[in-house]
């Protein structure tokens, strides 16, 4: 399924272009990653990245991949047991 920012599991490049500008102290502009303005956070806090809904156990290493070591997967139930919880 596709997320509010693309496919992660894709790597489309605009959602690449989302996690760089929350993670990264500076990022320049590059429209095709859908960065319109060089912008320079300078010190402000960076965003804990949380994906959330429609993953799976084998989605997990890849999602790590993307999004770094020090993100948050947030799975429910359904994730871990091969046809839910019942």
């Amino acid at each position: 399924g596709k997320t509010h920012l693309g496919d992660p599991l894709g790597h489309d490049d605009i959602t690449l272009g989302f996690v760089d500008l929350l993670r990264d102290d500076f990022i320049e502009k590059d429209r095709s990653r859908g960065i319109y303005f060089t912008q320079d956070w300078v010190s402000l806090p960076g965003v804990l990245l949380v994906a959330s809904g429609g993953i799976h156990v084998w989605h997990m290493p890849a999602l790590t991949e993307i999004f770094g070591n020090d993100s948050v997967l947030q799975f429910g139930g359904g994730t871990l047991v091969e046809f839910g919880t019942s």
